[in-house]
């Protein structure tokens, strides 16, 4: 793949993403998300202030199945 097509198919994996977490976000959800990506592959990135496991779970199985790794931690706010 091209510099272009990963570029082109991580901005897809995260549109995809942001409306399968929709439903989570009009329940409060805040979190920071981002894709990246090379020829094998993409990763879902998200940063969830106090992620309960949980919430977690539910994440998961939301955006599971897509055939995109999934990096999904607490976001460590220094306050």
């Amino acid at each position: 793949m091209t510099p272009a097509t990963i570029a082109m198919n991580n901005e897809a994996v995260r549109l995809g993403s942001e409306r399968l977490l929709r439903q989570l976000r009009a329940e409060g959800l805040h979190y920071r998300l981002w894709v990246t990506g090379t020829a094998s592959g993409s990763t879902v990135h998200m940063r969830i202030p106090e992620l309960a496991p949980e919430m977690r779970d539910r994440i998961l199985r939301v955006l599971q199945g897509r055939g995109v790794r999934l990096d999904i931690e607490d976001a460590q706010i220094v306050r």
